[in-house]
């Protein structure tokens, strides 16, 4: 009944992603970000803009509320934060576009060991990704922690990070 109820959720989420790529594709951007925003309230119960400017560990303790059900609200969320990066980033919202490619990968980071194997695999190509773009710019403690711990799990040859 569980694993049920998370399929549906990660068929939404792949829906919800669908949706914001071809309004962004279609250079639809107010009601990509529209999706975004109404996203977060939905699914988080916060608005995007707070969501943002939250420190990355004040968000993974708000979402920790949930549960279980947290890894799969901070696999959502960070899809919609690298959605709203890409926006940002394009709108030369430069500021806008770091804190939620950080966002993005805190919450993925702490969510890739309990994945299954298989999205883990394919979030760790995202992690590695934002970590590119993110390794220069970000001056966040708590950022470049997790950047050092993922490294650190990666030389030691773990596969679940």
């Amino acid at each position: 009944m569980r694993e049920d109820y998370i399929m549906r959720l990660i068929e939404q989420a792949a829906t919800m992603l669908a949706s914001i790529i071809a309004c962004r594709k279609a250079d639809n951007i107010p009601a990509a970000q529209e999706k975004i925003e109404a996203n977060c309230r939905e699914r988080i119960g916060l608005p995007l803009d707070m969501i943002r400017h939250a420190s990355p560990e004040a968000l993974t303790r708000f979402l920790e509320r949930d549960g279980q059900l947290r890894y799969v609200d901070a696999v959502m969320l960070a899809e919609l934060l690298m959605q709203d990066a890409e926006i940002a980033e394009n709108a030369h919202r430069l500021a806008n576009a770091l804190r939620s490619r950080e966002q993005a990968y805190c919450l993925l980071v702490d969510s890739m060991p309990v994945l299954p194997l298989d999205e883990a695999t394919a979030y760790r190509a995202k992690v590695e990704a934002l970590e590119i773009k993110l390794r220069e710019m970000s001056s966040d403690p708590y950022v470049l922690q997790k950047m050092a711990e993922l490294r650190s799990a990666l030389t030691q040859g773990e596969t679940r990070v």
